[in-house]
């Protein structure tokens, strides 16, 4: 990708060139989609400039005017045309940078020569060759985190698989609580996976960014957070107040995700997402990169251009994007042809109530009573009713109560902040 943003790079400098004293501007790079209708308008226009890819009184105001001392200085960073300068420098504005200079110093630390660079490499759009290896990069760059949320897997295994359909266990007792609320919020989720499929082609490249970047394991930084906003404003799922897919849990967070089908670390089926809050908080969305082991989805049908299938999980959970870590239990299913999956992160000391289940090994109608306390089954309650909601392709595992498959899992927060 890289190699092939410098021949066009090169090929934009030979035009500009070229075109000394051309009456038509330059059209701006195919990244540049929020500086498209400015970027022709700018200092260094093939209109006004004689040559723009050398120092001059003209290309080093224009550098200036991007936060360089000079062009010579802007050349350093990797930018060989003024006119690929300002447009970045515009673009980078559009997308919430404090300056270009931030965010030449960020995709540098990626491994890009500057932001125009990350920007038209990461725009391209997936194919489905890339995606079988954004999914293996991505697994491989969190792999000590998969390897911890794994072994808290186990744990959660050991807790549920054995005892999910025995009767008279609290596994099971809680199955059957969340049932309902699993068929009953499943398809609740659907609207949104075809709204995917519809984005315009500036939120397509936002998904493409965001799947490149977990593919890298590079921690969020500005254009991850602007790229995560515009995803969540075409769903329709950030506003000024939140919002509530289920009930009245509109203080939730929104996450895409890629793993799931096929993303097996050790045998666990696992996947790792960015995660941001619905709602602002002083200003700011929480954003969190968390990585699951045993969560069942991820999408494999989104077609965001024609010839360019890829995969990836669209999820919406109450709570902040911070706030998932922890032992999950996983209601996968189907819903209006798209494959969904109910999740909800077991309170502590519901886990604990469960490992004593197991260990005591004696289930019947009075043990079951005698641990059912009005605080056990409230908070069961309480958790059933608001589960996070997921869509993508589920792979089946442990326990099946009619067309309802449950499995265990363990989510872990790897990096939280906000932007």
């Amino acid at each position: 990708m890289k190699n092939n943003f410098k021949s066009g790079l090169l090929f934009v400098s030979a035009i500009a060139v070229a075109l000394t004293a051309s009456s038509a501007a330059v059209a701006a790079p195919r990244w540049a989609k929020k500086a498209v209708k400015t970027v022709s308008k700018t200092a260094t226009s093939t209109t006004n400039t004689v040559a723009n890819n050398v120092s001059n009184a003209t290309t080093d105001a224009a550098s200036k005017g991007a936060g360089y001392a000079n062009f010579a200085a802007a050349q350093a960073k990797g930018y060989a045309d003024t006119e690929i300068l300002e447009a970045a420098n515009l673009e980078a504005k559009a997308n919430k940078w404090s300056s270009l200079v931030a965010a030449d110093t960020a995709s540098a630390a990626m491994g890009f020569k500057n932001y125009a660079e990350r920007m038209a490499a990461d725009s391209m759009p997936v194919g489905r060759a890339e995606y079988a290896q954004i999914r293996t990069s991505a697994l491989k760059n969190y792999s000590t985190a998969f390897s911890e949320a794994s072994a808290k897997y186990e744990v959660a295994r050991k807790n549920l698989v054995p005892v999910m359909m025995q009767g008279y266990s609290i596994a099971n007792h809680i199955a059957n609580t969340c049932n309902n609320s699993a068929t009953g919020n499943w398809g609740k989720i659907t609207p949104f996976v075809n709204k995917v499929t519809k984005f315009n082609p500036e939120t397509q490249d936002a998904v493409y960014r965001l799947l490149r970047t977990l593919a890298r394991g590079s921690r969020p930084d500005q254009q991850t957070a602007t790229d995560m906003l515009e995803v969540g404003q075409a769903l329709g799922m950030v506003t000024a107040n939140g919002f509530a897919l289920v009930g009245n849990a509109y203080q939730s967070n929104f996450s895409l995700s890629v793993g799931g089908s096929g993303g097996w670390i050790a045998g666990v089926n696992s996947s790792v997402s960015f995660a941001m809050d619905t709602f602002p908080t002083n200003g700011k969305y929480g954003m969190a990169v968390t990585v699951n082991a045993g969560v069942q989805v991820a999408a494999g049908t989104a077609d965001l251009a024609p010839g360019a299938t890829i995969g990836f999980g669209l999820g919406w959970g109450p709570g902040g994007a911070a706030e998932g870590e922890g032992q999950t239990l996983t209601a996968g299913g189907e819903a209006g042809g798209i494959d969904v999956a109910a999740e909800w992160t077991l309170p502590a000391s519901l886990v604990q109530i469960l490992a004593t289940d197991v260990a005591k090994n004696e289930f019947s109608v009075n043990s079951l009573k005698n641990a059912l306390t009005t605080t056990v089954t409230d908070s069961i309650t309480t958790m059933c009713q608001a589960p996070a909601i997921s869509a993508g392709v589920s792979i089946p595992t442990t326990a099946n109560l009619g067309n309802v498959t449950f499995s265990p899992g363990y989510t872990r927060v790897v990096w939280k902040g906000s932007f």
